[in-house]
């Protein structure tokens, strides 16, 4: 019955995931689809450059929806509708598979394609409302990186890599030990790292070339 539930878990968290806040912002704001424009990518980063605060504003929005949706979801389905109990089954896991599937789903959505964006920042909310701790090292690690360079695809590829790291890092500072369920945390995580890191493919090939743009406060195409 629990890997039942965990099952329509997954698929829920996936159509959520499927939701791309980028297309759907710029849809609404501007009238048009953010595959069209900059970078070509449904992500955060292009739907600033190309059309500004509003669209992006909208996009953080309906992504940390997404994120808190999925995971409080999850807790409020499985565990305090009183269905499962919390001494049987590990909450952190079971939000950890909705966290995986909603990511998955935001990288290769559904309703688009299986095009969607690069997944790092649903990634990072259901990180925050799993394990602050987590999310705390992992933000930390994107931030060295992109204050030394200014590349918002290098910071958030370094996320990838660190992310399941990051959860074994998050148990022996709390617990002083690690256990098969960090164990479990380690390979959904290195999942999530996956998907993203292969959105980010193109990104990797433009940094080789020396053709990845870096960050700028300005949209593009505004004079210096």
């Amino acid at each position: 019955m629990y890997y039942l539930a965990l099952l329509v878990v997954a698929v829920i968290s996936y159509l959520i995931g499927s939701l791309n806040s980028a297309i759907i912002s710029v849809r609404l704001v501007k009238g048009k689809d953010i595959r069209d424009y900059g970078s070509h990518n449904a992500g955060l980063t292009n739907v600033y450059r190309t059309f500004g605060g509003l669209s992006a504003a909208m996009t953080l929005i309906i992504d940390l929806l997404k994120g808190i949706v999925v995971v409080f979801g999850t807790r409020g389905a499985l565990f305090w509708s009183g269905l499962f109990s919390a001494d049987e089954h590990s909450v952190v896991t079971a939000c950890m598979i909705g966290a995986m599937f909603a990511v998955m789903g935001h990288c290769f959505p559904i309703f688009y394609g299986f095009k969607g964006g690069k997944g790092i920042l649903i990634a990072a909310v259901c990180t925050i409302c799993i394990n602050p701790l987590v999310f705390l090292l992992a933000v930390t690690a994107f931030l060295i990186v992109f204050i030394a360079t200014r590349y918002v695809s290098l910071s958030s590829i370094t996320c990838c890599v660190v992310y399941p790291i990051c959860f074994v890092i998050a148990d022996l500072i709390m617990f002083g030990s690690v256990d098969l369920y960090t164990l479990a945390h380690f390979f959904i995580a290195l999942a999530m790292g996956v998907f993203c890191f292969v959105r980010h493919w193109p990104n990797i090939q433009r940094l080789r070339n020396h053709t990845e743009s870096k960050f700028t406060f300005r949209k593009r195409g505004e004079d210096k």
